[in-house]
């Protein structure tokens, strides 16, 4: 891991405190005003080295940074004009965390079979395998849809959906809301990492650890 000021500083004013926190499924402002204004700051070219080939992941950084930030507006001003499979994934995930789950449904089906979605699968599965209480669930249109999520071969971003909107309309139980805000902070931290690697090369995740 590089010393911290070989860091570029953006990922301790910005990502580091970010991935310390898990967004809401339904936020109503963004978390912090300060890095928002940061995000803004950051420079496409900079972040993409001058690279034309790279600034659509550059671009695609930011909006992931907005949306950890629960900066919707400024997160879909930048992911419309993304026209790559992970535009339409942040996109996809702004609209979805906004509440409006059928044009999060639209955009999440553009992208296909992204490539996170095998390590996002992975994850997902492991964590909802350690809940004890997931069997458990008295309503059973919310555990039918987390058995699906859970067996399915692959990540089915159409079922996830749906699990967030009946969560987050309907039923509104504390424990659901864990499980769920968690995934989404597995789904958008891949995301992102994933954004990063297409710019630098090299891994978000371990550079927003802090320094031993």
């Amino acid at each position: 891991m590089p010393p911290e000021e070989e860091k570029p500083s953006w990922i301790r004013l910005i990502a580091k405190p970010l991935l310390e926190r898990r967004p809401s499924l339904y936020p109503i402002e963004e978390w912090d005003s300060l890095i928002d204004v940061r995000i803004g700051k950051l420079q496409v070219s900079a972040l993409s080295g001058n690279d034309q080939d790279k600034e659509p992941y550059a671009l695609a950084l930011k909006a992931g940074l907005y949306l950890l930030n629960e900066s919707l507006d400024n997160s879909h001003e930048i992911s419309q004009d993304i026209t790559n499979d992970t535009g339409s994934y942040w996109h996809g995930l702004m609209h979805r965390m906004e509440g409006d789950y059928s044009n999060a449904k639209h955009w999440l089906q553009d992208v296909g079979n992204h490539p996170i979605h095998t390590v996002l699968m992975t994850e997902v599965r492991a964590y909802l395998e350690k809940q004890p209480t997931l069997n458990d669930l008295d309503h059973e249109a919310m555990k039918a849809k987390l058995d699906v999520l859970l067996t399915s071969p692959e990540w089915n971003s159409s079922v996830f959906t749906d699990v967030i909107e009946l969560q987050v309309t309907l039923l509104q139980n504390p424990e659901i809301d864990t499980w769920l805000t968690h995934i989404q902070y597995l789904e958008i931290k891949l995301l992102l990492a994933y954004c990063y690697r297409q710019c630098y090369g090299g891994e978000l995740l371990e550079l927003a650890e802090p320094a031993n």
